[in-house]
């Protein structure tokens, strides 16, 4: 039976953590069924065991600089010999670099994932860069409204091509964190009472963790006990940029109230202990760290930003504010902080809104269904 499914060819930049990836990841585990599903990608090997678990093949062809020019031929070859009924691309390097793969290697049904609103669209030569590419998708997929807008309004792409499919999740499940809370509260030498907001972002400039310190400057004031933790490695920041925030918050004597885990494989077990989720991000494509979050019943209060809006319903579900107001962070994470009555109701609700709008199966049918409109055609 494995044998008689058709063939699809995804190419992604990276590897490395990121929503992205982890969307990628559930995506080929339901399209699985239906579809062989292979992989390409150019870099970064963090997450290459769990691909591997779940994909047909995995090939790691590096396109990064002038590497992209020298080795076309190769990935040419492999989309060529692969005899793929589609070409699926995420990322704004696997977009370019896929397309023209994929029409060299005869491929015309190519289809393109847009996870982010990628700054880098409003540089002039990329955005027609980009128009030009995205004139060979059949399909252009935005994992929320306001990416489609940012990709409207800065990557050239109009039109019925272009649609939104949310990113989804899978409900709660005991193993997901089965570990004490006593024991990771142990581990980062928290006291099990204590009140813990988590932040799990990249440690890069785009999830501004300059103004939740910032903030938490301001919370620690009227909530002496609370804990910040931030949970996450760097890729676009770097060691330099950690290390400015490491000397922030030094420099603001919060050594005992903050803890940097770097990235971990464990989340939903610091999920599981934490009493609020919080996110300052300058832009997202969507926010699949706040969805995890509300998967564990926890309140959000987060930067009014991109897609975040429509994962947060402001006031039901966490509260939002200014993308560059440490005071107005700072209040929203004390009022849910002081009202445990209210958090709860928050968490309760934001668990329900996963169920109903952000489900992992819907997100796969709606995929499915545009394979299959293709396929058609």
């Amino acid at each position: 039976m494995n044998g008689h499914r058709p063939k699809i060819l995804h190419i992604i930049t990276s590897l490395a953590v990121g929503g992205a990836q982890h969307h990628l990841l559930r995506l080929l585990e339901g399209l699985s069924e239906n579809y062989e599903c292979h992989l390409i990608y150019f870099k970064d090997d963090d997450l290459l065991k769990e691909f591997e678990g779940i994909t047909s093949s995995v090939t790691k062809i590096q396109m990064d600089g002038v590497y992209g020019f020298v080795r076309m031929p190769a990935l040419v070859r492999q989309v060529a010999r692969g005899e793929y009924s589609f070409v699926h691309t995420h990322l704004l390097k696997a977009d370019f670099w896929g397309m023209i793969a994929s029409k060299i290697a005869g491929v015309d049904c190519v289809v393109s994932s847009k996870h982010n609103a990628e700054v880098s669209l409003q540089n002039t030569f990329v955005r027609i860069v980009h128009s030009w590419i995205s004139r060979g998708n059949r399909r252009i997929i935005a994992l929320s409204s306001a990416v489609a807008e940012y990709m409207i309004q800065f990557g050239g792409v109009r039109g019925p091509r272009l649609i939104v499919i949310h990113y989804g999740i899978d409900e709660l499940t005991e193993k997901m964190s089965s570990t004490p809370t006593s024991m990771i509260r142990s581990e980062l030498g928290v006291p099990e009472r204590a009140p813990v907001a988590v932040c799990v972002a990249r440690i890069d400039p785009q999830k501004n963790h300059q103004l939740l310190l910032q903030a938490w400057g301001r919370v620690v004031i009227d909530h002496p006990d609370a804990f910040l933790i931030i949970i996450g490695g760097t890729q676009l920041g770097g060691d330099h940029y950690v290390e400015r925030l490491c000397n922030m918050v030094i420099e603001m004597g919060l050594e005992d109230r903050v803890v940097f885990t770097g990235l971990r494989s464990d989340v939903d077990n610091f999920l599981a202990t934490a009493d609020i989720a919080v996110m300052s991000s300058r832009w997202e494509g969507l926010g699949l760290a706040l969805l995890e979050a509300m998967k564990h019943g926890l309140p959000v209060v987060a930067t009014r930003v991109g897609g975040i809006v429509e994962v947060v319903d402001d006031g039901v579900t966490g509260i939002l504010v200014g993308d560059d107001d440490a005071p107005a962070l700072a209040s929203a994470i004390g009022a849910v902080l002081s009202d445990t009555h209210k958090a709860k109701e928050m968490g309760e609700a934001g668990r329900r809104r996963i169920v109903s709008h952000f489900s992992a199966d819907d997100m796969i049918d709606k995929t499915l269904a545009v394979y299959s409109e293709m396929s058609l055609q």
